[in-house]
């Protein structure tokens, strides 16, 4: 008689609360099977990873307020030293359409491979940052974002004058930080993703989105970023620079038509 009732009262808790749990049960499990079955072995075959906090870390909201500007924030736990340093960081967003949001190609010069932007995210998901050090270990850290429609946000609401400004930047130092300087980098671009529609003639606009960018100082690269669609409008960076002295900074930018914008910037080391 007790083994009915307590059958009898799972059954109505499963009842009462099993849709929500399932649910969520759900989600998570086509997290692990999305990154488990599909994505490891799409950029990472045969390759170890260890999911730890040692090389890296990184801050995301729990809930984006807007899903179309994420902000993203990873942190070095090692200094970047010619012996061993960050020599990648891959970002992904496992559910989001093109779910490599980008692969940052960095170096010594940078002195901390810290790295902030703003990105797309279009349902609730799992976002990944993993770490590529020189001597070829993979370091992941994984984060869970609540937001959705991000990569389908309609355009600004004047995408004439976006246009208009394209390719211009800008380029400020926020400030020292034992002997590095912390860099924001920023470049006018709509960031179209090809999932947008026109609000006037309802038609889906074309993909239009910077697909590289490079940083060099006096010369030497500094960082290179290959991107896709899930970058926010209006790409935005923040990375740390060890400058030697007074010099120049030089940023390069391609687009995925064919645009290209070179443009130069005073640094006061």
């Amino acid at each position: 008689m007790k083994n009915s009732i307590v059958h009898i009262t799972k059954i109505v808790l499963l009842t009462l609360f099993g849709l929500g749990a399932t649910a969520a049960f759900a989600d998570q499990k086509s997290e692990t099977d999305l990154w488990g079955t599909f994505l490891k072995d799409k950029y990472f075959k045969g390759v170890d990873i260890v999911e730890d906090k040692t090389i890296i870390d990184m801050t995301t909201p729990y809930r984006a307020e807007d899903a179309a500007v994420t902000p993203v924030s990873i942190t070095a736990k090692i200094p970047q030293q010619k012996d061993l340093y960050i020599k990648e960081i891959y970002l992904i967003v496992d559910k989001n359409p093109e779910p490599l949001v980008g692969v940052f190609h960095l170096t010594p010069d940078m002195g901390k491979a810290d790295l902030a932007m703003r990105i797309r995210i279009n349902e609730y998901t799992n976002v990944r940052a993993i770490a590529v050090l020189n001597n070829g270990e993979h370091h992941m850290v994984t984060n869970f974002v609540k937001a959705s429609g991000g990569c389908s946000a309609p355009l600004g609401a004047d995408l004439k004058a976006a246009m208009a400004r394209i390719g211009k930047m800008k380029f400020r130092t926020i400030k020292d930080e034992n002997g590095l300087e912390l860099e924001q980098f920023m470049v006018s671009h709509p960031n179209i993703t090809g999932m947008q529609m026109d609000q006037r003639t309802r038609l889906i606009t074309p993909a239009h989105y910077v697909k590289k960018v490079e940083i060099s100082y006096n010369g030497k690269p500094i960082m290179t970023a290959d991107l896709g669609i899930s970058i926010s409008a209006d790409p935005s960076f923040r990375f740390f620079l060890k400058p030697q002295g007074k010099g120049k900074l030089t940023a390069k930018v391609l687009d995925s038509k064919g645009n290209e914008w070179v443009k130069a910037f005073d640094v006061d080391g």
